[in-house]
Order: C-alpha cells, then sequence, then structure tokens
C-alpha cells in the first residue's frame, strides 16, 4: 500500500448503477450464466451490446438458447481494468429472445457481429433487474499462506512440529490491593 492509501481505500468500491451500465459498455465479451439443461450452473463467453439498460446477445440455436428458454433467469458478468484499478460488474435478469424485427432495427443489432464464424441468427434480451459493480484498486497484494492439507488433527500436529510449539504465555496476575 503506498503511503496515500489509507485501509479504507484499498477496500473494493461499490459502483453506482449509471457507472455499471456505462463499464458493461466499454467492453465486448462478457459471460452469461444459466441453468444449464441439466439443471446445474452453466456459464459461456458471450460478446454483447448494451441498450437502453438491457443487454443484447446474438446466439445460434444451441443449448443455451434452449435451456434459458426453459429458465429464463441469467446473470451477465464483466470485468475490466485500467491503469489504477480491476472492475466487476454484475447484471441479474430476465433473458428473452427478440422477435420484435422494430426493436432489433432501433438497437442496431445487425451490425452486431459474433465473434465466431457459427452463424448467430438469433437474439436475447437481458432485461435487467439489478445491476451491481465493484472497483478494485491495483495495490501491493499481500499472499497469506494458505494449506493444501486437510485441517485434521494429524496434520495440526505436523504443522506444529515443523514450526515448534508456541511458547507458553507469562503467567498474568493482578496487581495488589491496598488492604
Amino acid at each position: 500500500m503506498s503511503t496515500d492509501e489509507s485501509p479504507e481505500t484499498a477496500l473494493p468500491l461499490e459502483m453506482d448503477g449509471a457507472e455499471c451500465w456505462r463499464m458493461l459498455s466499454t467492453t465486448a465479451l462478457c459471460r452469461l450464466a444459466f441453468d444449464g439443461p441439466d439443471g446445474a450452473p452453466d456459464i459461456r463467453p458471450v460478446n454483447h451490446l448494451v441498450v437502453d439498460d438491457a443487454v443484447y446477445i446474438r446466439s445460434a440455436f444451441d443449448a443455451k438458447v434452449l435451456a434459458i428458454a426453459a429458465h429464463s433467469y441469467v446473470a451477465v458478468e464483466v470485468d475490466g481494468e485500467d491503469d489504477a484499478q480491476y472492475w466487476s460488474v454484475v447484471v441479474r435478469g430476465v433473458a428473452a429472445q427478440v422477435t420484435s424485427e422494430a426493436e432489433l432495427r432501433r438497437v442496431g443489432v445487425e451490425r452486431f457481429e459474433s465473434w465466431t464464424a457459427t452463424p448467430k441468427p438469433f437474439v436475447l434480451k437481458v432485461a435487467a433487474r439489478s445491476i451491481t459493480g465493484r472497483r478494485f484498486p491495483k495495490n501491493p497484494r499481500i499472499a497469506p499462506a494458505v494449506y493444501a492439507v486437510p485441517l485434521t488433527d494429524e496434520a495440526a500436529a505436523e504443522h506444529r512440529s515443523q514450526r515448534g510449539e508456541r511458547p507458553s504465555p507469562i503467567p498474568h496476575f493482578a496487581p495488589p490491593t491496598a488492604d
């Protein structure tokens, strides 16, 4: 931590909704989280377009589209960085296929190209129910020791044998009282 940073400024900072939407719109790739066909969580990288506080995603007719048709609650996550900080934004909402030609023209999705060669004729719209974001300062990080062993009595005994026993505390006596 530099001398001009206090512990409070080193903590993650919450972003307001407007800043979250602005940061989300600066990126082309995000992750779409949804319930997979087997009911387990799934997440896919997708490119996206942000218009009027909604996220538009082009898609092929695939397992993702079928899963979202069955369970429409999704989350969109994107993160990035600048010179001073990292940031992350999460949108939670409901996804549905866009079937209005007028809406497709209005948001300009025809100019929105997929990053893959797979044809993506379908467009999903994630209508946000909530958006949250945080900024994380790029300060030196302290990496405390981590342990890859279960915390069993045996592992604790091995750890003690490697580092030695802690000294016994010095007994504390109450100060004498005047009688």
